[in-house]
């Protein structure tokens, strides 16, 4: 993908581009003065115009900008014997028009739309909850000031370690979805540690012993169940009583049993509502904040992918909650109805026990009652906590598997750097030759997994070593180096991806020679190669003999005719 032309309507701006050099300078004229300056007159903004029309996101200065709502730009590029016409309206920042070999301009969404233009420009296939976004990878496209020359190899210091791998990782040509599957290990891993904890540190707090007393306890409480179960059951008054008794018995034995079922019942209602009060939160809000705080527009992929990460511990939580809400409301109306029966049986209860209440053996026998039921009260609280052991067991096994995977993952990554050294090589030997036509010096572009790391880091490497170190100038030169490698690399490679960079104030603080140098190897690599390189700059960082007409092909004032709009924003 080239650029053809870029223009406005109303008519205030209309470039052709050409292969090669395409230099937008910003200058002063015979009648500026010493207040004049050749900053503010658009060169910036308008490698941002052709940005905007790329589907970058509206800059706020823009869109309050009044002047500017009157203006549409259209950007026309060539890719593959096509021709692309772009139109992006101030106005309406949240859709654009597209014509493909015609004038037929058909309207689209660019939320939508980004997700297409990853395969127009990139060749990567359309995918929803893909990390690696179209706009991304055109920050490796274009760069400025703000965010693209601190860093080579990302452009926001809030950028995951993983995705800037992602992304040089694809740039080079090799598996970048190692690095995205590594992250997504890495988060559920961390889930299920978080979970493992959670329930392991609630048993701690409460003291609970190991499990294999739990279960000599429960034997042990069982059996003592069983046995108090027998006695009432065999249990007889006095036979004077005998007719009383039966019939006394009887109804006490239903109360005994509505009451057990109302206890169990309460019981299991009380610990469904202390599992919904008292459940492992998972704060997962910090991530999507970090990425709401990123300068670059990730669309709903990487959140969509993150709630896949999530899933795991959802199923665990959400489902359960359903689960124990519909179960409390199935037994309350349960409960309501036994309270109605036993009040029922109460009464006659009381009438039966007017006779029976001073006789001996009635004391007793509700005694055999109380201590059954606490019995029992004893047995579930151990079930309880055997079973919260044994979903700690299972958790710990899914955290091997999870922690196999990612070593996994690490020995594919390795093999991926093995088996693709000639693809290194080309891209090394690119950067090399690139570097030494600029500084005169050897520079070293090192791919590959580092030496030393732990299962869970990131394991990708890539830096750049020079003989000449620690000036911002120098950074710069690399990032030249690094960005037009990359381009004739993927050229080299045939692969679908744009045959153009553009730079906005790359070469300011860079010494006279590798700049001149740098512009020199852009127009003899040209003259064979087919891509353009397009730079924004000062007249005053411009080495003079790049200040001809053959190689600027917008040249902005301070006048107020001369500067890119005709007005000042």
């Amino acid at each position: 993908m080239k650029l053809n032309r870029f223009y406005s309507i109303p008519e205030r701006i209309d470039i052709t581009f050409k292969n090669g050099l395409n230099i937008v300078c910003a200058d002063i004229t015979d009648k500026s003065t010493d207040k004049d300056t050749r900053n503010g007159v658009g060169k910036s903004t308008l490698l941002y115009l052709i940005d905007f029309c790329l589907l970058a996101e509206l800059q706020e200065r823009i869109k309050n900008s009044e002047e500017f709502q009157k203006y549409e730009f259209i950007l026309e590029m060539q890719a593959e014997g096509k021709i692309y016409k772009i139109k992006r309206k101030i106005a309406t920042p949240d859709t654009f028009l597209l014509a493909i070999d015609s004038e037929d301009w058909k309207e689209y969404s660019v939320e939508e739309y980004q997700k297409k233009f990853i395969e127009l420009m990139f060749g990567l296939p359309i995918e929803n909850n893909s990390a690696l976004t179209y706009r991304t990878l055109m920050n490796y496209v274009k760069r400025d000031e703000n965010t693209g020359f601190s860093k080579i190899f990302y452009h926001y210091s809030n950028w995951f370690k993983y995705l800037s791998d992602a992304v040089n990782l694809y740039l080079i040509g090799l598996n970048y979805t190692l690095s995205i599957q590594k992250e997504d290990l890495i988060k559920k891993k961390e889930i299920i540690g978080k979970t493992i904890f959670g329930l392991a540190n609630d048993l701690e707090i409460k003291k609970i012993p190991n499990k294999a007393t739990l279960k000599s306890e429960k034997l042990i409480i069982d059996d003592t169940v069983k046995n108090r179960a027998q006695l009432l059951q065999d249990f007889k008054v006095h036979e004077e009583y005998e007719e009383i008794e039966r019939e006394a018995n009887q109804v006490t034995k239903e109360i005994k049993e509505i009451q057990n079922n109302m206890f169990l019942t309460s019981k299991r209602i009380g610990e469904y509502a202390d599992a919904l009060s008292h459940q492992i939160e998972i704060n997962f809000s910090e991530l999507e904040e970090l990425y709401n705080a990123m300068n670059v527009y990730l669309g709903e992929s990487l959140k969509k992918r993150y709630e896949e990460i999530s899933d795991f511990h959802k199923k665990l939580i959400e489902n359960r909650n359903k689960y124990l809400q519909e179960e409390i409301q199935t037994l309350e109306k349960y409960r309501g109805s036994m309270k109605i029966s036993l009040n029922n049986l109460e009464k006659k209860r009381i009438e039966l026990m007017k006779i029976l209440n001073t006789h001996g053996a009635l004391s007793e026998y509700s005694l055999l009652i109380q201590r059954l039921d606490e019995d029992k009260e004893k047995a579930y609280t151990l079930k309880k906590y055997i079973d919260t052991y044994d979903e700690i067991a299972v958790y710990k096994k899914d955290k091997k598997e999870v922690t196999d995977s990612i070593e996994k993952n690490n020995i594919e990554s390795e093999m991926m750097i093995n088996q693709n050294e000639q693809l290194i090589k080309s891209i090394v030997l690119i950067f090399a030759e690139i570097y030494s036509s600029l500084v005169n010096v050897k520079g070293v572009l090192t791919i590959g997994i580092k030496e030393k790391h732990k299962v869970d880091d990131h394991l990708f490497e890539f830096e750049i070593e020079g003989e000449r170190e620690g000036s911002p100038g120098i950074r710069k030169t690399k990032i030249f180096a690094y960005d037009l490698a990359i381009l004739l690399h993927n050229i080299n490679l045939k692969r679908k991806f744009p045959h153009f960079i553009m730079h906005d104030g790359i070469f300011s603080g860079v010494d006279s020679r590798p700049k001149k140098n740098a512009l020199d190897y852009i127009i003899s690599k040209s003259k064979n190669t087919n891509f353009q390189y397009i730079l924004a700059i000062n007249s005053d960082e411009l080495p003079e003999e790049f200040n001809k007409e053959e190689f600027i092909v917008k040249k902005l004032t301070d006048t107020e005719n001369g500067n890119l709009m005709g007005f000042k924003f």
